[in-house]
């Protein structure tokens, strides 16, 4: 497999996030036109193909630099999108200068502390980082759940790594985090899912084996209907705040207030006292004026 067909293959067959993703990032995380987002990632550009029409700007950083030159010619029609080949360890940003930054199962690829000091180097105050992770899901009796058997049997158990949601976590977002799952399924044709399965293979580096190869078509005609199958899978998304910050003036503001709430009430009774004195002294006026013109 060349470089180009390996490339091609990552970014049209590689499982996508389903657009709940987005409608999720956009209404409860409300990331939108204004907002400059990095998407981290070593061979996988869905995030960015995914949010790419609904942000200000977002950036790929990749370590691979053939496939930083790949994305820029897929992206050349799209202004807001722009590449970066660096690590997430060392990002060539400014300060202060990122809204956002998402990043897939290359978090567990890196060191996570030297990530985070990055990545609070480089994000505004309440900015989110967010994780995402697709996984096979193992329903009984389906292609998926036997897919992974073979997976499993095939030691892809061992190098593909998940990202552990513990103390590691609980360590990387110093302000907590919380986690949402998003259903999803992909169908592959028999082709489209030998090259699905020799892409992950080289991706990470891992030797074709004939006897796999075999195995995978008796999978496949095992499950096929009208010559497809379905692949469940589900993403995982993890998202928390970095440079959490309450500004020193919103605090001083709230005690200053606190402190002035007698005297606001105070001045309230005074005020309306002098109303209700004045009303009365004006009908007593009527009253006396009003019976001498009579």
């Amino acid at each position: 497999m060349t470089d180009q067909h390996f490339y091609d293959n990552l970014f049209n067959l590689s499982l996508q996030y389903p657009s709940s993703v987005s409608d999720f990032l956009k209404k409860e995380l409300k990331l939108g036109k204004k907002y400059v987002i990095i998407d981290v990632h070593t061979h996988n550009a869905q995030l960015s193909k995914l949010m790419s029409k609904h942000v200000h700007l977002i950036c790929s950083l990749t370590s691979d630099p053939a496939y930083n030159e790949f994305l820029k010619i897929k992206f050349q029609k799209s202004p807001n999108f722009i590449c970066l080949n660096s690590i997430p360890e060392v990002i060539n940003i400014d300060d202060d200068s990122i809204d956002c930054i998402c990043i897939d199962d290359t978090f567990t690829e890196f060191n996570t502390s030297k990530m985070s000091n990055e990545f609070e180097r480089v994000l505004r105050l309440n900015s989110y980082v967010i994780l995402l992770q697709n996984q096979f899901l193992k329903t009984l009796n389906s292609f998926s759940k036997d897919f992974q058997d073979f997976m499993d049997e095939n030691n892809f158990n061992t190098i593909v790594k998940t990202i552990p949601a513990g103390a590691e976590l609980k360590s990387f977002y110093k302000n907590g985090y919380q986690q949402q799952v998003f259903q999803s399924q992909k169908s592959f044709t028999l082709n489209e899912l030998q090259q699905f399965f020799s892409t992950i293979q080289m991706a990470r580096n891992f030797k074709v084996d004939e006897k796999s190869t075999k195995s995978l078509v008796d999978l496949f005609q095992q499950h096929q209907k009208n010559g497809q199958v379905i692949l469940e899978y589900q993403t995982m998304l993890y998202y928390g705040l970095f440079n959490h910050s309450v500004p020193e003036i919103s605090l001083r503001k709230s005690i200053f207030f606190h402190a002035l709430r007698p005297f606001a009430f105070g001045f309230y009774v005074l005020v309306k006292g002098n109303i209700y004195f004045w009303r009365a002294l004006y009908k007593l006026k009527e009253k006396i004026f009003g019976n001498k013109a009579t």
